[in-house]
């Protein structure tokens, strides 16, 4: 049986990342690839659609700070019989979701791109789920990448042979050839990311060279997230990760948490007091300064 390009490519990349990150939790990647049809299944064939459906899918709770309603253009089971799988019926910190997007303008599918698994300008958010917030501790396992880069660089990495591009430190392996893993920071908020990927030249069976990015992020209340995308678009890799934290804040239907707010009020600390005039003649004629006790900190 010959299998889809996206389920070859979803073999592929989980080999190169289970070496890498052997210490953290094992990951099942979903093929996207189309589902088979029965012919005896049903008496008339659906006919085509004429345009991608539009709307967001069903919210899927991820933790108590993110619930993600995901544009049906950005999600490739929207085209397919019964539409987007709903989430599950109880309520759960530990929903997941996956979508894809479209370089070089970050676009969602249509009737032409979906049809093509091996589309270089394809963005996969494999997964995006809850995550232990205890990952970011020292030395624990999970996908922390400060955590990972010291397991890997014990294990798996070489760490005298490594070249700095796009503003990450790539290291060689030293347990196979032709693979290497990328640290560097991510954004401003002192967060950092993880990619593996594989170096020409490639073996004759690999006509599609992916880099996969795999961590834990502390926002949300800790969260795991994974993407890939072809090789050639590493130059663009933080572009593309910080597009993805962007989805995610636009889809998030989750509503502010009332210690969130009380926590901003107990910042703010108490109301000041206003000087009140005892009459009109002394409002008009007293010149009064602001004191440095109304003064407040940024925050």
């Amino acid at each position: 049986m010959r299998l889809s390009g996206t389920q070859v490519r979803s073999s592929r990349s989980g080999a190169v990342v289970a070496a890498l990150l052997a210490a953290a939790s094992s990951v099942c990647v979903v093929a996207l690839g189309g589902c088979g049809r029965n012919p005896g299944s049903r008496t008339q064939e659906q006919a085509p659609p004429r345009e991608w459906p539009q709307g967001r899918a069903a919210p899927v709770r991820i933790t108590a700070q993110l619930s993600l309603a995901i544009p049906l253009q950005y999600e490739r089971s929207a085209i397919e019989p019964g539409g987007p799988p709903a989430p599950p019926a109880a309520r759960s910190d530990h929903g997941e979701v996956h979508f894809d997007f479209f370089l070089p303008d970050f676009s969602g599918y249509t009737l032409q791109n979906y049809r093509n698994d091996s589309d270089a300008n394809k963005v996969e958010v494999v997964y995006l789920h809850a995550g232990n917030p205890r990952e970011a501790d020292p030395d624990a396992p999970g996908e922390y990448p400060p955590n990972m880069l010291k397991r890997s660089l014990q294990e798996v990495l070489d760490p005298d042979h490594y070249q700095d591009q796009y503003g990450l430190r790539c290291y060689q392996w030293r347990t196979a050839k032709g693979r290497i893993s990328c640290y560097g920071r991510r954004d401003a908020t002192g967060e950092d990311i993880m990619l593996a990927a594989l170096v020409a030249p490639y073996p004759a069976d690999i006509s599609f060279p992916e880099m996969q990015a795999r961590y834990f992020s502390k926002r949300y209340g800790g969260v795991r997230i994974s993407w890939r995308t072809h090789l050639r678009n590493l130059p663009r890799w933080r572009e593309i990760d910080a597009q993805i934290w962007k989805f995610i804040a636009a889809w998030n239907v989750a509503p502010v948490t009332a210690p969130a707010a009380g926590a901003a009020a107990l910042a703010r600390g108490p109301p000041q007091p206003k000087l009140i005039f005892a009459s009109r003649l002394a409002r008009e004629s007293a010149c009064v300064s602001a004191s440095s006790s109304e003064m407040r900190p940024f925050l």
